[in-house]
């Protein structure tokens, strides 16, 4: 063999190269890393799939402001799928009483509602809402 060459013999007689090309730690860490993501994605995705998913909605309605709006009162609100699955047509309803009595009602509609997400809107009432007992709360949805 000559001197250039850079080639040694193993014990197994099999010639190993020795141009420098080893892997290196840092090199190591990266594989481990990627490794490491493969496998937390793969985890999330199997949760998603199978315990996420199968949850009915979970719907909540929390009052965020009254305010005056034109010859009435507006009341926004703030409603939120907790749930694994969509809801369709959610109805929501609010009933104002004073003393007792019933002195307003209002209804409002949101078409779609997707799990884990939030959407906005207001009920409109002619009595003021501050001046009494006021319910908002989820009446309805379909599920597709």
């Amino acid at each position: 063999m000559d001197e250039d060459q850079h080639a040694d013999t193993s014990q197994d007689g099999q010639q190993q190269d020795d141009s420098g090309e080893r892997t290196t730690p840092g090199e190591y860490v990266l594989g481990a890393l990627g490794g490491l993501v493969v496998l937390l994605l793969l985890g999330f995705l199997t949760y998603q799939a199978v315990a996420v998913r199968e949850s009915d909605p979970a719907l909540s309605v929390s009052v965020t402001s009254i305010e005056a709006a034109g010859d009435g009162y507006a009341v926004h609100f703030e409603l939120r799928n907790s749930g694994g699955r969509t809801a369709e047509q959610v109805q929501i309803s609010g009933t104002l009483t004073r003393d007792g009595a019933e002195v307003g009602q209002a209804s409002t509609s949101i078409p779609y509602l997707p799990p884990n997400s939030r959407h906005s809107g207001a009920l409109l009432f002619s009595e003021d809402p501050r001046d009494g007992r006021l319910q908002v709360r989820p009446a309805g949805f379909v599920t597709p």
